[in-house]
């Protein structure tokens, strides 16, 4: 992986002017792109000096115009089961705050540990449990960020509008980490539940700690692609998401209005 200085040199010639607002695509996330005037494509092999290695992350930073509103997206992330430390799983973050972004949405696939979540719900997420990245916690150092309340409360609420108008299945609800990138086993999905996790996924909370250590205003949106008292697996999940695509992209769009 490039340093985050020499990221800044290659972003800076590729784009010296960049977008307030980036956004995530996780698994099934990236049929907004469909609604979106590309202005630019950067791998993250060029950008990063690596490549994404799950599958449905294309792997690319886009500029471009949704809704006439000029937004970055990146197409797949990286996550720490990949072999990467949380410093640098979260790079990216931190390269794009240099450029002055105030808003990021983050997007990904979940399974559901709360009872009443269906698959093809989604989630507005209103609170993390960071307990098991305590071992590989993105911040370093005396870093003491105030995480009474991670995700912006007035994004949260415009998401909620939009999916009540737009007829979009679904919840408020606590996400929680989990490495990967095995599934959870039936006892760790008990004890999660336990804790008072909804959905348990394998990313979005250290990208949302780095965020808000950076004072940039976090949405974080997840999609139920399982149930995960329910035996599945990645081809399923992929397949879920797919199914529900224009809801998300009909639900992205409005936001970045």
């Amino acid at each position: 992986m490039k340093t985050i200085e020499d990221a800044y040199k290659t972003l800076k010639k590729e784009v010296p002017s960049f977008p307030e607002t980036l956004l995530i695509l996780g698994s099934g996330w990236n049929k907004i792109l469909d609604e979106t005037k590309i202005e630019k494509r950067i791998s993250y092999e060029k950008l990063f000096g690596i490549k994404t290695s799950v599958p449905g992350h294309t792997g690319e930073l886009i500029i471009g115009k949704t809704n006439n509103k000029r937004v970055a997206y990146m197409s797949g992330r990286f996550h720490m089961y990949e072999g990467y430390s949380g410093f640098e799983a979260t790079m990216p973050i931190r390269l794009f705050a240099k450029f002055g972004i105030k808003n990021l949405v983050l997007t990904a696939a979940c399974g559901a540990l709360n009872e009443k979540y269906k698959v093809g719900d989604f989630v507005i997420l209103s609170d993390v449990i960071t307990l098991f990245l305590a071992l590989d916690n993105p911040l370093k150092g005396a870093q003491f960020v105030d995480v009474s309340e991670v995700f912006n409360p007035s994004m949260r609420e415009k998401a909620h509008k939009i999916c009540v108008e737009s007829h979009i299945p679904f919840h408020e609800g606590t996400y929680v980490y989990y490495h990967g990138p095995n599934y959870e086993t039936p006892a760790d999905k008990m004890a999660l539940r336990f804790l008072g996790a909804d959905v348990v996924g394998m990313s979005t909370v250290p990208e949302t700690l780095v965020a808000r250590s950076l004072n940039i205003n976090v949405l974080g949106l997840s999609f139920v692609t399982n149930l995960a008292f329910v035996k599945h697996d990645h081809k399923e999940v992929v397949a879920e998401a797919n199914k529900a695509s224009e809801k998300m992209k009909i639900l992205l769009t409005e936001i970045i209005k």
